[in-house]
């Protein structure tokens, strides 16, 4: 595999850069020597300036490639190595022994202090690497403790507690959440929507209205090809970080997508709509039918107008397809065609997790990869992308058109907890059980990416009645009620995911011929309501009769709203469904 540089003039590349594996820390092991990691993303601006500075230096190429074993990781094809070994941003320098511990590190560091560094950090290796490295084990022992989980039982506290957390992070004045940096924080926006949806709290629309006005108003959004940018240096949204990312864009287009479904009049609608046209324009790989990684900043280009830029070549897009955010973006897409209702944006979103499927999974032995360059499919079964997959799959089987989603879905399902699932203590670890040196040999249970798992097989369970799936999801949310508050409002997305499983799943079932003009109505219903716990079936007879029959609907032309485990009798006008669905909105009320 080639590395990947900055794409302005450096010389970067004459350091010896071996990567991430067994092999390079057994030679790092055999030579005596530490490590130099480096972690870097290809759209990331102080990564290339590193690349153009520091690692252009000649005395830093020198000392690197002789005191020690440098070893390069791209943080998007290699996520799981990130976040073990990030110490703070972008880029990450790290140096480590021999057997991958941290001895010191930080972010950027210019030419003149990395050329000191590196001869302290060797010097000091070389005559009391004994009293360093017991030193570097304490520590991490030290971690570990302070990582153990802390489980408990499921309560709305939870919720209640990380709600108070973002309300008391938000910024009145600007919007959005802390201070400078800002980032948009869509789990934090999710969550203020779904409590907004439960229970209507004026605050909280006044939050979600000021942020995502704000954001769309300010220098984070491309007014002239569309799209966020990363973040923003200042508070006020108006400096952006200048990279435009797939999981960001499509993170927020279900954001904006949602908020248009839940606020019709507020006008983000236009938001979603230049969001797609962005994605669409710069990142569809029509070659491949998949979205394409990123794009990389650019100052100059981005302060020009639309005509200036049509002069310019547009600023380098990273072609990767990389499973997760694939699958985010298929999610966003069906999350917009729900909201706009063009057939277009479900028909991309289908073609994204078809080429997942086809070209990221392989069935037997089942696998699902984490990223394509265009060489082959690399880094087996991560949870990151088996949960965000598991959930487009749900949401293309929602949209009523895809019914092979789930099976798909109940697939994946079934290979996620077989391979991450921790059988004895509950959770899901972020990767298989593989040969990996330093810290990813020792597998981890991210809040986030476990959240993200918890909320999908809670769906499933609600639309297949199979509680195991239930159960697994509810063990991996138990595990976190001990700690979830070490976490901040960083736990927005576990809070979200603890009150679908706090809450009676609300499923609306649609049942008639695919043409028929009385079940389009019902349908249409059951499409609009945004109960947050909802989940939805759109069963034709004779297309879907295992489902009708594994399900014990009958093949009548009528629609169903099932709480839990009690569902109405057979309703067969959108009056009757909408104050069925209103009825069951009172299961969010709270005394």
């Amino acid at each position: 595999m080639s590395f990947r540089f900055s794409p302005r003039p450096n010389r970067a590349h004459e350091i010896r850069w071996r990567e991430w594996g067994s092999e390079a820390f057994a030679e790092a092991r055999d030579r005596d020597m530490p490590v130099l990691l480096g972690i870097s993303g290809i759209w990331c601006h102080w990564c290339h300036v590193m690349d153009e500075t520091t690692y252009s230096d000649p005395e830093v190429i020198r000392l690197v490639n002789e005191r020690y074993v440098p070893i390069r990781v791209d943080n998007d094809e290699r996520p799981d190595v990130n976040r073990r070994y990030n110490l703070g941003g972008w880029p990450t320098t790290a140096f480590l022994t021999p057997d991958g511990e941290i001895i010191h590190g930080g972010t950027y560091v210019p030419p003149e202090a990395m050329r000191g560094l590196a001869g302290q950090i060797s010097d000091l290796w070389r005559v009391k690497k004994d009293d360093l490295t017991a030193r570097v084990a304490e520590l991490r022992a030290k971690e570990r403790e302070e990582e153990a989980p802390a489980p408990g039982d499921l309560a709305w506290d939870v919720v209640d507690q990380v709600a108070s957390l973002v309300r008391g992070q938000y910024d009145p004045k600007f919007g959005g959440f802390g201070r400078e940096p800002k980032f948009p924080q869509p789990a934090l926006l999710r969550l203020l929507l779904a409590e907004h949806r439960r229970h209507g709290y004026p605050d909280v629309a006044a939050m979600l209205h000021k942020t995502l006005g704000a954001m769309a108003a300010g220098g984070t959004y491309d007014p002239v090809e569309g799209g966020f940018f990363r973040y923003s240096t200042t508070r006020d949204w108006s400096v952006p970080h200048f990279e435009k990312m797939l999981e960001d864009n499509s993170e927020l287009l279900s954001v904006y997508a949602e908020a248009h479904r839940t606020f019709p009049e507020a006008g983000y609608d236009r938001v979603a709509r230049d969001v797609i046209r962005w994605m669409d324009a710069v990142l569809w790989r029509d070659d491949v039918k998949a979205f394409a990684g990123s794009q990389d900043a650019d100052e100059h280009y981005y302060a020009l107008d639309a005509a200036e830029r049509a002069k310019h070549e547009r600023p380098f897009v990273d072609r990767t397809i990389y499973t997760g955010w694939n699958a985010l973006a298929a999610s966003a897409y069906v999350a917009a065609f729900r909201a706009l209702g063009d057939r277009a944006l479900d028909a991309r979103a289908h073609d994204t997790v078809h080429t997942i499927s086809t070209r990221l999974h392989r069935r037997d032995p089942r696998v699902v990869f984490h990223f394509d360059r265009g060489d082959g499919p690399q880094v087996p079964d991560l949870l990151a992308d088996l949960a965000a997959l598991l959930a487009a799959a749900i949401d293309a089987y929602e949209t009523g058109l895809h019914p092979v989603g789930l099976g798909f879905a109940e697939a994946l399902a079934e290979h996620l907890c077989a391979r991450l699932e921790d059988g004895e203590g509950g959770g899901f670890f972020d990767a298989p059980e593989r040969d990996e040196p330093g810290r990813v040999s020792r597998r981890e249970k991210p809040i986030e990416d476990n959240a993200l798992a918890a909320d999908a097989l809670l769906r499933l369970a609600a639309l297949t009645g199979e509680a195991r799936w239930r159960t697994a999801a509810e063990r991996a949310l138990r595990l976190f009620v001990g700690d979830h508050r070490r976490w901040g409002q960083f736990a927005a997305a576990y809070a979200e995911a603890v009150a679908r499983a706090l809450t009676a799943p609300l499923v609306a079932v649609v049942v008639g011929p695919a043409d028929d003009r009385l079940t389009a109505s019902l349908w249409e219903r059951a499409l609009a309501a945004d109960d947050p716990a909802r989940s939805l079936h759109r069963l034709v007879p004779g297309r879907d009769a295992a489902i009708l029959e594994r399900l014990g609907y009958p093949g009548r032309t009528a629609a169903y709203v099932c709480v839990g485990t009690v569902c109405s009798a057979p309703l067969e006008d959108a009056a009757a469904l909408d104050g069925e669905l209103a009825r069951a909105r009172a299961r969010h009320e709270r005394s």
